[in-house]
């Protein structure tokens, strides 16, 4: 991977701006929306692990939100035809792939970093409970920017395998919401480890369900490793002429 082809895959993601920023604004909207909710109806923010959890659900949206982003990014170079082109100057493909998966990471991290000032500002001026010590706040930092970060990449991932935009994204909101919280509601370890467990997880300061936050680091970090091999297997052998 050089260079060259890390500046043309921010280029892509800067010069579609109204789409990223879309996405960031939505990431941060819906990330204000749940901790404004949260913490103005009923009576659920009383300690300092409450605070937490508060931005731990608020990030996630904030994330998930992220992997989309990554998704429907990379299903366009398929729907459009744009991979044809990139693919031709740079025959090899998973470069390409592992370019965009660390372009789309740093629109994650900056989605983080909104979803922080966010729920910080929130936390001051609406809730009751006593703050997180220092430390628990920036873990609590440190995480939301990895998980974000690590969606969008899981996104690009995701795209590249199923590559039509309007399934990466039903199939995702389908898994993540739907399938996985049942399949964690019958088996403990799907809660913990699973995609969503794990990064929930990562995301909270001093871990969540029993998983130290850095054990729930390394498995999202594997699981995110892992779709992306299989995208780089995927592209490599795929005729993409016809897409």
């Amino acid at each position: 991977m050089t260079r060259p082809l890390l500046h043309a895959e921010l280029l892509k993601l800067i010069t579609t701006k109204r789409t990223t920023t879309i996405f960031l604004l939505t990431s941060a909207g819906l990330s204000l929306l749940l901790t404004l909710l949260t913490l103005l109806t009923g009576d659920n923010v009383n300690t300092a692990q409450d605070v937490l959890d508060t931005l731990t659900s608020a990030g996630l949206i904030a994330a998930l939100v992220m992997l989309i982003l990554g998704a429907v990014n990379m299903g366009g170079e398929s729907r459009h035809g744009t991979q044809v082109g990139t693919f031709l100057a740079t025959p090899v493909r998973w470069h390409v792939v592992l370019a965009k998966s660390l372009v789309h990471t740093l629109a994650g991290l900056a989605a983080g970093a909104l979803n922080i000032v966010v729920g910080l500002i929130c936390v001051a001026l609406f809730a009751d409970a006593s703050w997180p010590s220092f430390g628990n706040v920036v873990l609590q930092m440190l995480g939301t920017l990895g998980v974000t970060g690590l969606y969008a990449a899981l996104g690009v991932a995701l795209g590249t395998l199923l590559r039509n935009q309007a399934a990466v994204v039903a199939g995702v909101l389908v898994f993540l919401l739907v399938v996985e919280p049942l399949l964690s509601s019958l088996w403990t370890v799907i809660q913990k480890y699973g995609v969503t467990g794990s990064a929930g997880e990562m995301l909270t300061a001093g871990g969540n369900n029993g998983v130290a936050q850095g054990v729930g680091a390394l498995v999202f970090i594997a699981w995110v490793v892992l779709f992306t091999l299989a995208a780089f297997l995927v592209i490599e052998r795929r005729d993409v002429r016809g897409d």
